[in-house]
């Protein structure tokens, strides 16, 4: 879910209260999750929970608009990722520590 302008009907990340574009209401909307690899680094040291290194944080621009990006964590093999790779979110439960957290996967 990501915040959208009433208005114009555009993407909002992060969320507002109210649009940036026009200063009118914004609602929260579903999105595909479907995207491409805009940017990425490989993190060598224990940050997220239930993470062991080396693992992936990318910059994902959404489908649904340019310029519209979020990071996550990259389910991918660091040796393997590519900027322009299309990648799919998925919700990760990341067991005992209670932690639940977006990610996406190469498609």
């Amino acid at each position: 879910m990501l915040c959208r302008c009433d208005d114009t009907g555009k993407w909002i990340h992060p969320p507002l209260e109210r649009s940036r574009y026009t200063g009118g209401p914004v609602h929260f909307e579903e999105v595909s999750g479907d995207g491409t690899i805009f940017s990425y680094i490989v993190v060598r040291q224990a940050l997220v929970p239930g993470r062991t290194p080396p693992y992936v944080v990318g910059l994902v621009e959404l489908a649904e608009q340019p310029g519209l990006r979020i990071n996550a964590v990259i389910d991918v093999d660091p040796a393997d990722v590519r900027i322009g790779q299309d990648v799919e979110l998925r919700i990760v439960d990341l067991g005992e520590s209670g932690y639940r957290i977006p990610e996406f996967v190469i498609k």
